[in-house]
């Protein structure tokens, strides 16, 4: 099981990039996500929430320039909608298109898309990364760095000891579910 927190930033990138730099950190790599939501055709949506939809969609992902992927997402929420477990499973692709037409002949529809624009920061004790998603700025932090895996709570006592401008009622923003809603 893998864990991340990702928080809202409450300011501009510009600010934020600034913000970073003043305490140490440095823009390590820069990269896109694209990924395209698909849904099983045969599912009946109609009373599922956003989140056990999502819970049942493939990715199809583009990581510019690194590699393609099918994507599958397994997360365990607690009740209060915190991400307590999580585990993705990939299997590289050599063509988006492609993908997308296999997944259509086995009955899979296009939910959404979800581009998601990333700048790696480090200061060679944590690394994180800015993400730029339509409006929102995000900031997420994996749990795994430099052979060492860290807690949710680790996680949480790295970040807030920046004191970064973000929302810190909620360390386990739900990126797609946000998109989700928007569009629907």
């Amino acid at each position: 099981m893998d864990n991340e927190i990702t928080v809202e930033v409450n300011t501009t990138y510009k600010e934020i990039d600034k913000i970073l730099k003043e305490k140490g950190f440095k823009i390590v790599r820069k990269y896109t996500i694209n990924d395209t939501y698909m849904l099983d055709s045969r599912i009946d949506s109609t009373n599922l929430s956003n989140r056990e939809i999502l819970k049942k969609c493939v990715l199809i992902r583009d990581m510019t320039p690194y590699h393609k992927y099918l994507t599958y997402k397994y997360k365990e929420f607690d009740e209060n909608g915190n991400i307590i477990n999580q585990v993705k499973t990939d299997c590289e692709i050599e063509n988006i298109e492609k993908a997308i037409k296999f997944m259509e002949a086995i009955k899979y529809k296009k939910l959404f898309n979800l581009t998601d624009n990333l700048i790696i920061y480090s200061n060679n004790k944590i690394e994180l990364a800015v993400q730029l998603v339509d409006n929102h700025i995000y900031i997420e932090l994996e749990a795994k760095y430099k052979n060492k895996v860290y807690t949710v709570k680790e996680m949480k006592n790295m970040l807030d000891k920046y004191n970064l401008p973000y929302d810190k009622s909620n360390y386990f923003v739900k990126k797609a579910e946000i998109k989700m809603g928007e569009i629907l």
